[in-house]
């Protein structure tokens, strides 16, 4: 167990793609011992895997200059912006914090994440990922990327692939570290990081490793920054958010819910006007002119009405206040020399802030998807009496645009509410893990027994800004209030003003809970020699059980909060997992390897899967190495894709094709489908390594990946664009009112199949430079093709593009993010003596995003980020590093986005809003 064959780390630095500033020195001299390879079970050189992994170390890391894993991440090439979660998206997203992973543009659900070879628990806000924010950044030893997918010992649903989270397991003494950067432009955005690492024992029989982290990150808003200030530059975008004081038509007050009277207006857009806007003072009530909305044509002026819109832009925030807890721990006891029980715990808290824009109301956001508003039979809309004072004004108004049937009438007003300021989420997130187990030699077989339990909390919070729309109604609705939509500044003064206090919400959103608890064994070895060597095999056992229980608050969960989405309800699911796994490595020749692995699932809602995997190694001269792989997949629906609820809530704001209207929100219905099929998959890699010295290495991976039965769900956009344009998968998802869109169906579906293909490229080199030795390492990623089909069999080319070539978005586009046809980290590294530079260059390619107002291409140019850091190391065990990231402080290209993310002006997915950001880290060990 203990005595392994050594075999040369160069070898394992060159071929994996891996690069470490602090290991390179050491090569001729440094021997490491055969490990487990994430994605196999049978320990082995990493050199000679068949399976394409890229490992980043913990100097690694320190180069970067990340504050946090989300950021680590987005620095590695086959990690893509589409199918991922990032915090900043959490406005107005109910993302609770939620950081996740997607390789390949392959979506979160389909990138297995490890911590120690090991699941962790999806994160409880509902989805099927796991929140990586809560995985403390200084506890990390390293990170392993298995870029191929549908793992026959991890699992068959990673069919993105595997990220394996290795946290520090040995070490002896204290470290104490530290952490700040700050953005160089004013405003948010600063980190502090400090931890304490203490370990004893690294060669006794007891060994234990603790480790304890807090990070701190302050909130940058939108404000901060010119690029992201306001919501509208023209041509480009104009912001369609819900204005306050627009007209949106006569009302029958008291008859809900046939309340409207006809020709009443159903987007921002398609109501009356306002009548600041005509006179030019919507910046009287904190609103903007919105040049692109005119409706309603007068009878007789022949001009449309003008509109007062919300300019979001200085609101929203662009990151969260965030911080974290965590405690790290690796224990072992060797019994003697052939067993060790060890245990393996984390524990993290993480609460998140996030504060926006204040929340609009009208009656399409209040009607139908409000059970408290709908018993009590307060009506949707807010209205203004021809008895209040106020009513002049629009009476006014009106007569001047010639709409002189509806003076006189109760009006219907929209609202942007300041009386409560922005909107605020603080939610919490813990997420803990504890393995227990015992590890060894039975009869020369390596063994490992382990029993888990992972579970993932989350307690989400409104903070402030949100309020009771029944109670709002109600209070505005009272005639005696004399309500004023055009007051001054759009908050409302003296009585009234007392009297919405009390429809304030501050308190719970929401309680979650996520578990997977189980056991794992497997037992590996050499089962009988051939002329070339031994042949190799693992086998295992796992079982395991998911759980997830969902409870919304009562107030919000009934749909009665403005700005918060529409009705919630419970969820209490469990499912059991049991799996087996069989793994053979055979030398089938002196320089020709092969492996087969197999596994089955047995879900007890699903029924029984079994996947395979193929793979070789062929050495044809020393320098060279030829690798490739086979594996099919299965992913079964996740719980909260099959149980999540389905409710009546407003959809996101969308264009209708057909009619041109334009920032459209209806009634949605969301959540859910129990009729999902399961995913399966195919994939294959081939790869080549060229090593021609051992100071130079270049090699490429070419990736194929063929999902059928694609679990996803659409945008509303989505759905009315692939509606209108007659696909037939679409076309009972959307409910007519005459021309106009009424209803929309953006429930979880199987939404076809996808085709992807692609290059990893690496390429390491080194060499003695003047009194110093460069290292030179290049990571980049060549989407050759992403093509999606659709259920109803229309397709989809996304490498490049959000949209398609009549500008409806491409399918997956609502989830954010872009597939791009390049991505590149580039790094060069000077060592001399104590002291270390470093310069790394981060590109992305071009990519279309979505129209501008005038129905014209736009894209987003070609990024080149450029980092620099220096380390100094000549105190013994004083490691001290000055760096800044984005070095030339580069500020984002225009976006116009397709999917409906709050933050203006740039890709939130892509673009970190800090810019130039300076940060000093050090290390001490004693």
């Amino acid at each position: 167990m203990f005595k392994k064959t050594k075999v040369s780390a160069a070898a394992l630095l060159v071929l994996s793609g891996g690069f470490s500033l602090t290991s390179a020195p050491a090569l001729a001299q440094e021997k490491l011992e055969r490990i487990e390879i994430t994605g196999s079970a049978i320990r082995r050189i990493e050199a000679d895997s068949a399976l394409p992994v890229q490992v980043m170390t913990k100097q690694d890391i320190a180069r970067t200059g990340v504050t946090s894993v989300e950021g680590l991440l987005q620095t590695i090439s086959s990690m893509s912006s589409a199918g991922g979660t990032s915090a900043a998206e959490g406005a107005g997203s109910s993302t609770y914090g939620n950081s996740t992973i997607s390789l390949r543009g392959l979506s979160d659900a389909r990138t297995l994440v490890l911590v120690n070879g090991r699941r962790m628990a999806s994160f409880a806000d509902g989805s099927s990922a796991v929140n990586v924010a809560t995985i403390p950044l200084a506890a990390i030893e390293r990170v392993e990327i298995l870029k191929d997918g549908a793992s026959s010992v991890y699992g068959s649903d990673a069919m993105a692939g595997v990220v394996n989270f290795i946290l520090t397991k040995s070490m002896s003494g204290v470290e104490l570290a530290a952490y700040t950067s700050a953005p160089t432009t004013s405003g948010g955005g600063k980190t502090q990081r400090a931890s304490i690492t203490a370990g004893f024992g690294e060669n006794s029989p007891f060994r234990a490793v603790v480790s304890g982290t807090f990070e701190k990150e302050t909130a940058l808003f939108g404000k901060d920054r010119d690029f992201s200030k306001t919501a509208t530059v023209l041509p480009y975008y104009s912001s369609g958010a819900t204005g306050q004081g627009n007209i949106e038509g006569a009302v029958f007050p008291g008859q809900y819910p046939n309340d409207r009277q006809p020709n009443f207006g159903t987007s921002p857009g398609t109501g009356y006007g306002n009548p600041l806007a005509d006179q030019g003072k919507c910046g009287d009530i904190n609103m903007a002119l919105n040049p692109t909305r005119t409706n309603k044509i007068s009878p007789t002026l022949n001009v449309g009405a003008p509109f007062c819109a919300f300019d979001t832009g200085s609101f929203v925030g662009l990151t969260p206040k965030r911080e974290l807890a965590a405690l790290t721990g690796n224990f072992g006891f060797r019994i003697n020399d052939n067993h060790e029980l060890f245990a393996d715990l984390l524990f993290a808290q993480s609460e998140v802030q996030m504060t926006y824009q204040t929340p609009p109301l009208r009656r399409g956001f209040a009607a139908g998807s409000n059970a408290r508003l709908e018993k009590e039979k307060v009506d949707p809309s807010l209205i203004i009496y021809p008895s209040n004072p106020n009513y002049k004004i629009a009476a006014d108004y009106l007569t001047k645009y010639g709409y002189t049937a509806l003076v006189g009438q109760p009006l219907a007003i929209t609202a942007r509410v300041f009386d409560y300021g922005g909107r605020q989420t603080t939610d919490t997130a813990k997420q803990s893990r504890l393995v227990l187990g015992s590890k060894g030699v039975i009869a020369n077989q390596d063994y490992e027994v382990g029993f888990f339990t992972n579970k993932s909390q989350l307690e989400g919070k409104w903070t402030g800004g949100v309020f009771s729309v029944t109670d709002y109604n109600r209070i505005i609705n009272d005639p005696a209030n004399n309500w004023n939509p055009w007051i001054a500044g759009g908050v409302q003064t003296g009585a009234l003003a007392d009297k919405l206090k009390a429809a304030a919400y501050v308190g719970p959103s929401l309680d979650a809970v996520s578990k997977n608890q189980g056991m794992d064994a497997r037992l590996s070895g050499e089962l009988f020699a051939l002329p070339a060597g031994a042949v190799q095999y693992a086998a295992g056992l796992q079982s395991r059980k998911d759980s997830l229980q969902r409870t919304p608050a009562p107030i919000p969960g009934s749909g009665d909060i403005a700005g918060a989405g529409g009705a919630a309800f419970a969820i209490d699911k469990s499912r059991t997992i049991r799996a087996a796994f069989g793994e053979v490595v055979a030398p089938v020749l002196k320089n020709l390897e092969a492996t087969a692995s197999v596994r089955t699932d047995r879900y007890n809602d699903f029924g029984t899967a079994n996947t395979y995997k193929l793979g070789a190694t062929y050495r044809p001269v020393p320098q060279v190495l030829v690798r490739a792989s086979y594996n099919t997949g299965f992913r079964a629906p996740s719980l909260p894709e099959l149980w999540q609820p389905q409710v009546i809530g407003t959809t996101e704001q969308f264009d209708d094709p057909a009619t041109g209207q334009t920032d459209l929100q209806v009634k949605g219905v969301t959540g859910g489908n129990p009729k999902l099929k399961p995913e399966e998959s195919k994939a294959h890699t081939i790869g080549v390594v060229f090593n021609p010295t051992r100071d130079f290495s270049i090699g490429l991976d070419i990736f194929n990946i063929q999902i059928d039965n694609i679990i996803d769900t659409p945008s509303a956009q989505e759905v009315v664009s692939r509606f209108r344009a007659g696909d037939p998968a679409y076309q009972g998802l959307v409910t007519l009112a005459g021309n106009d869109i009424d209803q929309v169906l953006t429930v979880t579906s199987n939404l076809g199949k996808a085709k992807v293909q692609g290059v990893d490229l690496f390429s390491n080199f080194k060499t003695q430079l003047g009194a110093g030795r460069l290292d030179v390492l290049l990571n980049g990623t060549y989407m050759i093709k992403f093509d999606q089909t659709s259920a109803g069999g229309n397709l989809s080319r996304k490498v490049g593009t959000l949209v398609e070539a009549n500008g409806a978005p491409v399918l997956g586009a609502n989830n954010g993010g872009v597939i791009l046809r390049w991505k590149h980290s580039l790094t060069a590294a000077y060592t001399q003596g104590a002291w270390t530079g470093a310069l790394t260059q981060n590109y992305t390619s071009r990519y279309r995003a979505g129209n501008d107002l005038n129905g014209d291409a736009t894209y987003v140019g070609d990024y080149s980020i450029f980092d620099a850091a220096v380390f100094y190391r000549g105190v013994k065990n004083l490691t001290l590093g000055l760096g800044v990231k984005n070095l030339f402080n580069k500020v984002p290209d225009i976006f116009v986005p397709v999917s409906n993310q709050f933050q203006s002006g740039y890709d939130v997915t892509q673009y970190d809003p800090r810019g130039r950001t300076v940060y000093l880290n050090a290390s001490y060990k004693f």
